[in-house]
């Protein structure tokens, strides 16, 4: 089966763990699916006069998926963006919270006249890792903790797949306005890293080998970003760790479907300068975290559809 003909979707689920009976699924626009359920089994720790294994101990069952991609506005990504920082969009603005929300993804392989699906229930979105490359499209890992996985041939009845929407060119760094970045004057900005990440553990009890539910940990937003080193302030501010310090970068090009990246209170310390030998630049790397931020009670603020 050829994976270019692989089809990959999403839909909120409104009972954690429980796919929609009529789903309503988004196509992504994913560059791969990764991650597959660790089902374990071990062999029985018996002794045996022959040495040989009689039987196995069923362990724990673990589910694991990782969608590869690039960013783009797009209504799966908001699916994801929800998951991730658990919260819902209010007047197009989605800050972090503590409010769980679920997705089953379905992943449909091109058989001919028969397609194998798979699909995964009860997803969280536990982190992301956005990385900007000069010059390239901007690549993000989506890492999911799920609670089961079903098998199939055939769609749902009733399903509806909804084209990827609006389906805009993907936001490259040429597309990646920064508006302020840590109080430095003109940031010339070559490098940003970013990972947002829930902590999240699945949650067991006696009677099965799947997870009855999943939790959240600590929410960390941390990353690092690079510029061009043109003056001394550039490296020296950040050798004492400085705080309350702003991001606020926009992402996309046409007007009204672009996305605003906002922190208000960041910390970044520890800044590093390179030296590329006798020919390049010298660039500061500065790494940074983000606090909470009492003016949004969050740390993060994400805004769509932007003008």
């Amino acid at each position: 089966m050829d994976s270019a003909n692989k089809q990959d979707a999403i839909v909120a689920e409104v009972t954690q763990n429980t796919t929609p009976s009529t789903p309503s699924f988004l196509l992504g626009r994913f560059t791969n699916v990764g991650g597959s359920p660790q089902r374990n089994s071990v062999r029985s720790p018996e002794r045996r006069a022959d040495r040989m294994m009689a039987s196995m101990v069923t362990g724990l069952n673990g589910f694991t998926k990782s969608i590869s991609g690039v960013w783009c506005r797009d209504a799966a990504n908001d699916v994801l963006l929800q998951s991730l920082l658990n919260g819902t969009y209010s007047t197009n603005v989605l800050k972090n919270a503590s409010t769980a929300s679920f997705f089953t993804l379905e992943e449909k392989y091109e058989g001919g006249a028969t397609d194998p699906y798979r699909r995964a229930t009860g997803c969280q979105v536990d982190s992301l890792a956005m990385s900007y490359r000069m010059g390239e499209a901007v690549q993000c890992n989506w890492s999911i903790r799920h609670m089961g996985e079903t098998v199939a041939t055939s769609a749902i009845s009733g399903a509806t797949y909804a084209a990827p929407s609006p389906g805009y060119d993907p936001v490259s760094t040429v597309d990646v306005a920064v508006t302020s970045m840590f109080g430095l004057s003109s940031p010339k900005v070559v490098g940003l890293d970013m990972t947002i990440t829930n902590n999240m553990n699945s949650l067991y009890a006696f009677g099965s080998a799947n997870p009855f539910g999943l939790s959240n940990g600590l929410f960390d937003l941390s990353g690092n970003i690079q510029v061009y080193l043109t003056s001394s302030t550039d490296y020296s501010t950040f050798t004492t760790r400085q705080t309350g310090l702003t991001f606020n970068i926009t992402l996309g090009s046409v007007t009204n479907f672009k996305d605003k990246i906002e922190m208000g209170n960041v910390h970044a310390y520890n800044p590093d300068i390179s030296d590329p030998g006798a020919t390049g630049q010298h660039i500061v790397t500065i790494p940074f975290s983000a606090a909470y931020y009492a003016t949004d009670t969050a740390a993060i603020k994400w805004t769509r559809l932007v003008a």
